[in-house]
């Protein structure tokens, strides 16, 4: 029972705890439509182009969790120009941003004083330093994303399985494609503290996969992935808090193992049949 109760005894556990819940929640739902759409590059070019935002807030002495979201509402609009060309798609949009960002905001972390440690914590994630402030943005994305979901959830599942149908039933899919955009940003600026840039996709993707491997329909899929999230987040921070596994590399890791229970558990049940 210690195990269990003691890094509740912590105000910074507890703070971690909170941010690993709701993180690993919406990003293992939001995560079902990057998978099904076929957006995994979607989500590593976001937390690259956040790069640029997180460092800006470093050099002004303000709350890394603002410059995340203006660098996020940067990319969103700048993609969205471009993707309006419609010989340019998302992909290609954030092939045009993803180096331009990344590198301007890697220079001038290696032009300022302690560069080394922000690097790490901007590239591996700094779960133990959650504000008040990262705690009201995870809020306000798990809101929104919930929010989404229950009105526009059922748009969104046509424009992932069928495209043309979504556009010859009226549907602005551009719309709808820039929604989604957005809410995989905000969810990238909630992740990029908890498990850091290099380690999002796997929050992204990998609940998501084990839940696809589970489920057969799309809403039971959703809810299964933002359960995995939660849970992984939590385990991992166990984890961490019992040994010297770094928070964001202990969560992911358990991303891991449960997306190996889930293809294990898959592939027993393939051959008894």
């Amino acid at each position: 029972m210690e195990w269990l109760t003691d890094p509740w005894t912590s105000e910074i556990m507890r703070r971690a705890f909170a941010e690993a819940i709701v993180m690993g929640a919406a990003a293992g739902a939001l995560g079902c439509f990057v998978l099904l759409r076929g957006l995994a590059f979607l989500g590593e070019s976001v937390a690259h182009t956040l790069i640029l935002g997180v460092v800006v807030a470093f050099l002004l002495g303000g709350p890394v969790a603002l410059g995340a979201v203006g660098a996020a509402a940067a990319t969103v609009g700048l993609s969205s120009l471009l993707a309006a060309d419609r010989r340019f798609s998302v992909d290609v949009s954030m092939g045009v941003l993803l180096p331009s960002f990344f590198g301007l905001g890697v220079t001038l972390i290696a032009l300022t004083d302690g560069y080394r440690a922000r690097l790490e914590d901007t590239l591996f994630g700094a779960i133990l330093g959650v504000t008040d402030l990262d705690l009201g943005l995870a809020a306000f994305v798990a809101l929104a994303a919930a929010a989404t979901l229950l009105l526009a959830g059922k748009e969104l599942a046509l424009v992932a399985f069928d495209r043309p149908m979504a556009r010859a039933m009226g549907y602005r899919v551009g719309l709808l494609d820039l929604l989604l955009f957005a809410l995989v940003t905000l969810v990238a600026v909630v992740a990029l503290r908890a498990v850091g840039n290099v380690l999002l996709t796997a929050m992204l993707l990998g609940p998501a996969l084990s839940a696809r491997l589970l489920t057969r329909t799309l809403w039971p899929m959703v809810a299964l992935a933002g359960g995995l999230g939660t849970l992984a987040g939590v385990l991992g921070l166990y984890w961490s808090y019992s040994s010297a596994v770094g928070g964001g590399p202990a969560i992911v890791l358990v991303v891991a193992m449960l997306f190996a229970l889930a293809a294990g558990g898959r592939a027993a049940i393939t051959l008894v049949r």
